[in-house]
């Protein structure tokens, strides 16, 4: 039986309620003037498209493999026979990826337009009556208690995390031992990224979200039994500064993208010999285990 968290409980009352609908149309603006287009999916064009190619324009701003091993965390490929929550699922391409590995997929976003989008390209790839899609509110989820074995979300805890339903209502429809797994901007206080992130707010400023804070991802922790934060982009994240402009103008050469798959495999050296640069790095995976 659902035992649903009132969005009224919120300490910002309407006025919450009136930034989140505000958000959802900035997103369905953002989905619109941006061109996206629902679109068929293989498995393996949604799986490239999720690994986010080092070389791919999609890989501008999350450089590796951080939403695979994200994916790996709630059991991908191995997921048939799983319920699977795609939350905050925007234009629905994990939700897809996941169908098609065999996982049972419930997909919401607050975003109409992305519900929309996400709609059509499940039926386009014949998949339509196995995704159950919703417009919802992450504060009230349309779902029952202990329902999912696991969730994925990629890149909208900094948006979430400013409502305290939010992290009540995603252990809610966990069942107990199951966890959701967040691709993350990394957190605050990098001075190598703040730049860049000051830039991509005021661009963006309507759809909300800003760097979380250790404070902000361990508050959303509490109704869990424990966290866990994957660092990934320590050198990587010079992808951030120069490759950019060679990815959009297809200039980026063999040579360049060794140069990138060496940072990173440098990266993964210098983070297990010194965890604690993981404080510095440009993305973070947060797990979440009920």
């Amino acid at each position: 039986m659902r035992q649903s968290a009132s969005a009224s409980s919120s300490s910002g009352g309407g006025e919450s309620h009136d930034v989140c609908e505000a958000r959802a149309r900035a997103y369905d603006d953002h989905y619109r003037t941006a061109g996206w287009r629902a679109r068929p999916w293989t498995l393996q064009d949604a799986r490239d498209e999720l690994s986010c190619a080092i070389e791919s324009p999609t890989g501008r701003h999350i450089n590796g493999n951080e939403i695979m091993m994200a994916l790996r965390r709630i059991g991908a490929p191995h997921v048939r026979g799983k319920t699977i929550l795609d939350y905050c699922c925007g234009t629905g391409v994990a939700s897809i990826y996941l169908t098609l590995l065999g996982a049972k997929v419930h997909a919401f976003d607050a975003s109409p337009v992305a519900i929309e989008i996400a709609s059509a390209s499940a039926k386009l790839t014949g998949v339509d009556h196995l995704i159950d899609f919703h417009v919802a509110d992450a504060r009230d989820l349309p779902f029952d208690d202990a329902m999912f074995d696991a969730a994925f979300c990629q890149s909208a805890l900094h948006i979430v995390a400013d409502y305290r339903e939010c992290s009540g209502e995603a252990a809610r429809v966990l069942k107990p031992g199951g966890n959701i797994v967040f691709c993350e901007e990394a957190l605050d206080g990098n001075p190598l990224l703040e730049p860049i992130r000051r830039l991509r707010r005021r661009r963006n400023a309507a759809c909300g979200g800003h760097p979380l804070s250790r404070r902000q991802i361990e508050a959303f922790g509490r109704p869990f039994t424990e966290m866990r934060v994957y660092p990934f982009n320590l050198l990587g994240q010079v992808k951030n500064f120069w490759s950019r402009h060679l990815i959009e103008n297809g200039s980026l050469n063999a040579m360049s993208r060794r140069f990138l798959w060496t940072l990173m495999r440098i990266d993964r050296a210098l983070l297990a010999a010194a965890p604690k640069l993981g404080r510095v790095c440009g993305k973070a995976v947060i797990e979440y285990i009920r």
